[in-house]
């Protein structure tokens, strides 16, 4: 059999990511036409059908599925490999992207950022803020080079490893002017509470130790960010749950005030999030050095 056209290729993988021969030639800058005359063609070198065409638009076939599949992989192994291989000739001038969310990077990665570049003053530093579900499928997709998310991070992909890094204690806070005494977890149930939103681990987990003792807590204000919290507590709009690093300065500044509660509270598990065989040798030696993490295979 002759030689696929490796350009028909590249435009059965744009097709088929966006699911419109309209869409591919748009982005590919080839006509519309040219397009479904390419993808003709490789279904007749093929000998299969790799499209559903119908008014509605397009859909892969079982065959175009494993076209698509082993396209895919290839791609995503030669984009690592450009970017090992880049990282290779200097690795004192590379670039790094990590995928963090900004209340990680506040209370725990900012410092070990801080440090790597006192010694690596030259390796530049990319981060991306966004949702866990975002984070993994830009993993997946190499636009990042690794993750650091809380726990628990859930995915379909079977490639990608996650491993427990760290943990941070969590705690209840609240204003000098609140008068109310809070010993034990019961003790909040009638307190306006400011707690984090309902989809964060944060959250979820507390959720979790608040139905351990058959309590149920009912929060006066959600946020979706720490900043927001700490500054409706400082206000005395309620009791607030935080990790303990991101208010300790506001503790010690008596702003804020903790609240000892004879139980034990939840923790916010911290996870690295990688692919190995898309790891640079940059990302390598951030991960070894800052964040303690050493695997033989990495």
């Amino acid at each position: 059999m002759d030689e696929v056209n490796l350009n028909s290729l590249r435009i059965f993988l744009e097709v088929a990511n966006s699911k419109s021969f309209l869409d591919a030639s748009e982005r590919l800058f080839v006509s519309q036409p040219a397009i479904s005359k390419s993808m003709s063609k490789l279904e007749e070198h093929l000998g299969i059908t790799l499209f559903y065409r119908t008014n509605s638009g397009i859909s892969l076939t079982a065959s175009g599925e494993v076209l698509y599949k082993y396209l895919k992989e290839t791609k995503d192994l030669l984009l690592s490999c450009e970017r090992v291989l880049k990282s290779m000739n200097d690795i004192e001038n590379g670039k790094i992207i990590i995928g963090v969310q900004s209340h990680i990077v506040r209370n725990y990665l900012m410092e070990k950022i801080d440090d790597f570049r006192l010694r690596h003053p030259k390796i530049k530093i990319q981060l991306i803020d966004q949702s866990t579900i975002s984070l993994i499928n830009d993993l997946e997709e190499q636009k990042t080079d690794f993750v650091v998310d809380a726990a628990p991070i859930e995915t379909n992909y079977n490639n990608i490893e996650v491993k427990p890094i760290c943990s941070l204690s969590t705690c209840f806070v609240k204003s000098p002017k609140n008068i109310s005494k809070i010993e034990q977890l019961k003790d909040l149930e009638h307190e306006n509470l400011i707690l984090p939103a309902a989809r964060s681990s944060l959250r979820k987990n507390l959720n979790i130790c608040f139905k351990r003792s058959s309590l149920e807590m009912i929060p006066i204000l959600e946020f979706e960010t720490e900043e927001l919290i700490i500054e409706a507590t400082r206000r005395n709009l309620g009791i607030g749950y935080v990790v303990k690093p991101a208010v300790e300065y506001l503790v010690e500044s008596k702003i804020l005030e903790y609240i000892d509660i004879n139980e034990k509270l939840p923790k916010m598990e911290i996870n690295l999030v990688f692919i190995s065989k898309h790891l640079t040798d940059v990302a390598k030696l951030f991960i070894k050095e800052e964040i303690n993490y050493e695997d033989k295979h990495l």
